[in-house]
């Protein structure tokens, strides 16, 4: 654009030369060979000008289209950013619920152990019995139904451990209490109620620092 300028300058010189060289000519011929010639460079400057105005024009149009165009990109991008968080934020949402309910399930079991009456004189012993059976099969269901949520987990991978370390302690409390019925002696009895509650304790605390690290992530 520089070099445009440069000419159409030199193009106004050579204009304004010509016509003072018409306005010093000397007799009707050379006055109006001088005229002419001085007028169809002037024609030609302003052609220059219009053109080189038009060009101008041209590019400060081409520029706001170009920054028009930036921004619709920019916009779009950050629309497309913004769809892409929710719809990554709703996956992980709709992951910790499904495995809070792991969780939640087996919080409640690790209570239910900690606190159980081994020696509910109120009810038979196969009432007992039966109960520990039960806490054990409910637990290993709870493992296979945690077991399926491989997707997400993976979205969570911090408390994968905590988890797995939990669900073992669980399963390991709840075959203390199995083991508790079948024991053959009051030493038995007392270390395996022992290990029962220790495991029932620990899988609790597990459970309660995988859930906070759930929700931290969210």
């Amino acid at each position: 654009m520089t070099i445009e300028i440069l000419l159409v300058g030199i193009m106004v010189g050579i204009t304004l030369l010509g016509y003072m060289i018409a306005i010093n000519s000397q007799g009707a011929t050379k006055l109006s060979i001088s005229y002419l010639i001085a007028t169809v460079i002037l024609a030609m400057t302003v052609w220059a000008i219009v053109q080189l105005s038009n060009s101008w024009r041209e590019n400060i149009q081409q520029q706001k289209y170009q920054q028009l165009e930036q921004e619709k990109r920019l916009a779009e991008e950050r629309v497309r950013s913004q769809e892409q968080k929710m719809l990554n934020s709703k996956k992980m949402i709709d992951a910790a619920n499904r495995i809070n309910e792991v969780i939640s399930q087996g919080t409640g079991y690790a209570s239910n152990m900690m606190n159980v009456d081994l020696r509910d004189f109120s009810v038979e012993l196969d009432v007992l019995v039966g109960r520990a059976n039960g806490m054990k099969n409910e637990i290993k269901n709870l493992v296979k139904k945690y077991d399926g949520l491989n997707t997400e987990s993976s979205l969570f991978p911090a408390t994968t451990p905590t988890l797995n370390e939990a669900l073992k302690n669980l399963e390991n409390a709840a075959k203390y209490y199995w083991l508790y019925f079948r024991a053959e002696d009051s030493v038995q009895e007392e270390l395996r109620e022992r290990m029962m509650r220790q495991k029932a304790r620990e899988a609790y605390d597990l459970f309660k620092k995988a859930s906070s690290a759930i929700a931290s992530s969210l």
